[in-house]
């Protein structure tokens, strides 16, 4: 957003320096950043030997689907969505979610440092947000890496 257009970098890279494109004049390094959000830019965004992968990665997007992979991940979390709200736990509506990410709020009773042991004890991958746990099932994911959270959430 806007209100970061004009703020200090974590990384003070050459690349994010006011005037860097120009490769003539490399050898003026300027203490202004670029502009907007480029400021924020990583230190080497022309990393040309990552682009066969990102082609590849897109051609397997478009050739699935966006649609189908929302319906993909959305076959795999049925259960796991009934699971939660009868535990006591919260996921935003179906309307207002997107399936291939979503949190699911915990109840205040629940500890978090128990729940993130019991997380990686079943090998379940997920990041807890403040009091929510961030879940982004995917094309990767079936059916058996969601029965390991719902067995989690069910336990607690």
């Amino acid at each position: 957003g806007e209100r970061f257009d004009d703020g200090v970098p974590l990384e003070e890279t050459w690349m994010g320096r006011e005037g860097s494109q120009d490769f003539q004049r490399l050898v003026n390094y300027q203490d202004t950043y670029q502009p907007g959000a480029r400021r924020y830019d990583v230190g080497e965004v022309a990393n040309f030997a990552l682009l066969p992968g990102v082609m590849t990665s897109l051609g397997l997007l478009l050739e699935w689907g966006v649609e189908r992979i929302q319906a993909y991940c959305a076959s795999l979390t049925g259960e796991l969505f009934q699971v939660a709200a009868g535990r006591g736990f919260s996921v935003e509506a179906e309307g207002w979610r997107g399936e291939h990410l979503f949190g699911i709020r915990m109840r205040p009773d629940v500890e978090l440092d128990t729940l993130k042991a019991a997380l990686d004890a079943a090998g379940v991958v997920a990041s807890l947000r403040g009091t929510a746990l961030r879940v982004s099932p995917n094309v990767y994911n079936d059916a058996g890496d969601v029965a390991a959270l719902t067995e989690v959430l069910s336990a607690i």
